[in-house]
């Protein structure tokens, strides 16, 4: 997904942390161009190739690769706005799920949430479908932190509330004694999977002190910012997001053109001109939650199948075979020798 610009929302704490650890914070912005003053008003946007080039400037000090423990402790829930206050006003942890899922794109695009049910557990699961290494740490950093801030908020008002485990897809880093913050939750790297998990009692608990009318609002709100965020993502991002959208749905061409407010032939003709199509695109998305059903939710092959819109599992699997070089039963043999 292609999203030309990224709200800049929570830089007023990255420039904390940064002045914190005497990084010279003029000259590191000057370098990319950048001024602070425009940076630091509301609604503004940085270029994703800028905020990329930023960040990997500051990780390659040693002394700060734990730069996204550092920006995500920040971030409590009063700091994000109007998806903060859905968030307080949810009337469930199921229904926080929901809301997190539907607008976390509005803080932090690129990040993709889906969440199953397992051996009362609730999963939640965190893709990220753009950055890569040292850069993907960061982020998923700041996403856990942020998570964790939320569940100690709501243990505010419910002190049984905890998580109960945080996995990453990534190896241990060396610092990974400063992840005892996210103590007592278990937590394990080199997952196949960047995620959380509860206790399923707590998914429905009806949570205390909420204001429906609040959370409504809040909605208004966060679905303008998520329309307003779709103006800087291309054509190919505005289609990845509405597939998204549908999980457990398989959208057509057509459906995704009225979606977007345009016939399916406009729209064919300017993935075209994106280098890409609404085939590649759904695979590609296929093939992602395909791995997803099979490794994470531990679903069969032919419910994957189904899910993903194949009537035949024969099809599938020669689709699975095309994404993977493997049979699906070759790649769950290999993972569980291997691990995830």
């Amino acid at each position: 997904m292609t999203i030309k610009e990224l709200p800049v929302f929570y830089f007023g704490h990255l420039f904390n942390v940064l002045n914190d650890h005497a990084v010279p914070l003029d000259k590191w912005l000057a370098e990319h161009r950048l001024d602070k003053a425009k940076l630091m008003q509301p609604g503004a946007n940085i270029s994703t190739a800028q905020f990329d080039a930023l960040i990997h400037t500051v990780l390659m000090k040693t002394e700060l690769q734990h730069l996204g423990l550092l920006v995500g402790q920040r971030l409590q829930i009063a700091h994000h706005g109007a998806f903060g206050l859905g968030i307080l006003n949810c009337s469930s942890i199921r229904q926080i799920v929901d809301f997190v899922q539907a607008y976390l794109i509005t803080r932090i695009p690129f990040i993709e949430i889906s969440a199953y049910e397992e051996n009362d557990e609730i999963v939640i699961l965190a893709n990220d479908v753009h950055w890569q290494g040292a850069m993907h740490r960061f982020v998923i950093e700041v996403v856990s932190l942020a998570m964790l801030n939320l569940f100690l908020a709501l243990k505010q008002r419910h002190p049984d509330i905890n998580i109960n485990r945080l996995f990453f897809d990534f190896d241990k880093p060396q610092y990974h004694s400063k992840y005892q913050m996210f103590a007592p939750a278990q937590i394990e790297f080199n997952h196949g999977f960047c995620g959380l998990a509860f206790d399923m009692k707590w998914a429905d608990f009806v949570l205390k002190d909420v204001d429906p009318m609040s959370f409504e609002q809040a909605k208004i709100m966060c679905d303008l910012e998520k329309r307003k965020l779709s103006e800087h993502m291309s054509v190919a991002g505005r289609v990845r997001q509405c597939v998204v959208s549908k999980e457990g749905e398989l959208p057509t061409l057509q459906s995704v053109a009225s979606e977007l407010h345009m016939s399916a032939r406009t729209l064919h003709r300017e993935l075209s001109r994106e280098g890409t199509s609404f085939k590649e695109l759904l695979e590609q998305y296929q093939a992602k939650k395909a791995r997803e059903y099979l490794l994470a939710y531990g679903y069969s092959v032919s419910k994957t199948a189904m899910l993903l819109g194949y009537s035949d599992t024969a099809n599938f699997r020669r689709a699975f075979k095309r994404w993977y070089q493997l049979t699906p039963s070759e790649y769950l043999d290999k993972h569980a020798a291997g691990g995830m």
